[in-house]
């Protein structure tokens, strides 16, 4: 039996890079997954057509309110939410003090306050089964930070945070939260630095880099594993934590 069997997953950001690669794993395993995203609603359709994902709803997650009205929409039919996974974000790079404040702004709008609307939204379901899985993706940058990411890292830092406050106030009524903190991982956010230049950079800072495969671009389907991991009963050991999934990057910084 597919050990995701019966669940129903809210994956954000589920139809791109370490989301999408998220749906995809729990989809395979049993999971009926929904997401939410900031894509155009025809290309969601497209994903749940192709069986990436069951159902999804276009939305900005920094709107509340939308947030609310389209977890209810999607709960109506396919159920509650028993795994939620917190991925989507943005990124821009905001050094200081020439990048618009608006910048700054926007990364904890979407990154640290949407995390936390759509987690709000599906809580009251969650609490009412005492049940339930929430897993915050992090970054890296939220834990040793890096120069001209101060909106970025801002944002990340708080969502570590978030998932350890709400793993203490909520453990006890069954709902089991955790963070992923992954380093650099080959997605369309990451695409900007997979340049010749970018390249350039990247190979200085591999001297360094402890990472066993010799490569500093991780791919999507490692960071599914380890949040489908935390997603499974099997670590019900593992609460609270902020998890760093980085091949070794941040030992080196």
């Amino acid at each position: 039996m597919s050990r995701f069997a019966g669940k129903v997953a809210l994956v954000t950001g589920g139809t791109s890079g370490i989301g999408e690669a998220v749906s995809a794993q729990l989809t395979r395993e049993g999971a009926k997954v929904l997401v939410l995203s900031n894509v155009g609603q025809a290309d969601i359709d497209a994903a749940a057509r192709g069986g990436l994902i069951a159902a999804g709803r276009q939305v900005d997650i920094a709107d509340a309110a939308a947030v609310a009205r389209a977890v209810e929409d999607l709960t109506a039919e396919a159920g509650s939410v028993d795994i939620l996974v917190n991925n989507a974000a943005i990124w821009a790079p905001n050094p200081v003090p020439e990048s618009p404040l608006a910048l700054f702004d926007r990364h904890i709008d979407v990154n640290l306050k949407g995390s936390f609307y759509v987690t709000h939204a599906v809580l009251p379901a969650m609490l009412a089964k005492r049940a339930g899985s929430v897993i915050f993706v992090g970054s890296v940058s939220g834990i040793a930070g890096r120069a001209g990411d101060s909106a970025y890292s801002a944002s990340k830092a708080g969502v570590a945070m978030l998932a350890r406050t709400l793993a203490a106030e909520l453990g006890s009524q069954g709902i089991r939260i955790n963070c992923v903190c992954p380093g650099s991982v080959a997605t369309p956010l990451t695409a900007g630095l997979r340049t010749p230049e970018g390249e350039k950079a990247i190979a200085a800072l591999m001297e360094d880099h402890p990472s066993p495969r010799g490569v500093f671009f991780m791919d999507p389907a490692q960071m599914a594993e380890v949040i489908c991991f935390l997603a499974d009963p099997r670590s019900s050991a593992i609460h609270g934590a902020v998890i760093i999934a980085d091949e070794g990057l941040t030992a080196t910084m």
